[in-house]
C-alpha cells in the first residue's frame, strides 16, 4: 500500500459481503485481505453467530468481515473511526446500526461504557498502535466485555512480543499466525476452557 497517495480500497474477502470494498485513507494500516482471510479460516465456526468486538477497529474491515460470514452482530470501535462513511457504506450494502455498531472513541472509554451496559461478547479482535504501549492497559479492561468462553485476537507486527492480558486463561497465548507482517495472538479465555484455535 502507498501511503500519501490518496484513499485506498480494502475488499471483504468471504460470506454474504465478499468483494465489497471499503475506502480506506492512506494514513491508515488496515490488516491485509490475506491476512483476514487466513484469520477467519482459523476461526472457522466460531464466527457463526457471535457477538464481535473490533477495538482499534480503523478501517473496519475485520469487524465487517466477521458479519458478512455470519456473525450475530459487531461494534466496531476506533478514537478515529469515520462513522458518516461507513454509515454511508454499510446503508448501500443493506445493514444498519442494529447490526453493525459504530463507537468513534478511544479503546478505553468504549470499553468502560460496554462493560458498565453489560455487553459481552463472544469473538475480540484488537489491533492496538505497533509504536506504543497505549494498547496494554487498555487490553486489561477486556476482562469486563468478553463472555465466559469468548476468544481474544490480538494483532501485532512481527517484532512485537505477545500480549499480556490480565484474566484471560491461560496467560500464554493458546497460539500465534504470522501472515506477512500481521501476527495474529489467540489469547486465552475468561472463565472457561480455551476453545481450540
Amino acid at each position: 500500500m502507498i501511503r500519501g497517495a490518496g484513499p485506498n480500497r480494502v475488499r471483504i474477502q468471504g460470506g454474504r459481503w465478499k468483494g465489497r470494498a471499503l475506502t480506506v485513507p492512506a494514513s491508515a494500516r488496515p490488516t491485509s485481505g490475506r491476512a483476514r482471510a487466513a484469520l477467519f479460516d482459523v476461526l472457522g465456526e466460531q464466527v457463526r453467530g457471535a457477538r464481535v468486538l473490533d477495538l482499534y477497529a480503523g478501517s473496519g474491515a475485520v469487524g465487517l468481515e466477521a458479519v458478512s460470514r455470519g456473525a450475530a452482530g459487531a461494534v466496531l470501535v476506533d478514537a478515529a473511526l469515520d462513522t458518516d462513511a461507513l454509515r454511508h457504506e454499510l446503508a448501500r450494502w443493506g445493514t444498519s446500526e442494529t447490526e453493525v455498531r459504530l463507537l468513534r472513541l478511544p479503546a478505553g472509554r468504549a470499553l468502560e461504557r460496554l462493560a458498565a451496559a453489560g455487553e459481552r461478547f463472544d469473538l475480540v479482535f484488537a489491533d492496538p498502535p505497533y509504536t506504543s504501549d497505549a494498547g496494554n492497559g487498555e487490553l486489561a479492561a477486556l476482562r469486563g466485555v468478553v463472555a465466559a468462553g469468548g476468544v481474544v485476537v490480538v494483532q501485532s507486527d512481527g517484532g512485537s512480543a505477545a500480549p499480556a492480558v490480565p484474566g484471560l486463561v491461560p496467560a500464554e497465548p493458546v497460539a500465534r499466525r504470522a501472515y506477512g507482517r500481521n501476527v495474529f495472538h489467540f489469547l486465552g479465555v475468561f472463565d472457561a476452557t480455551p476453545r481450540k484455535c
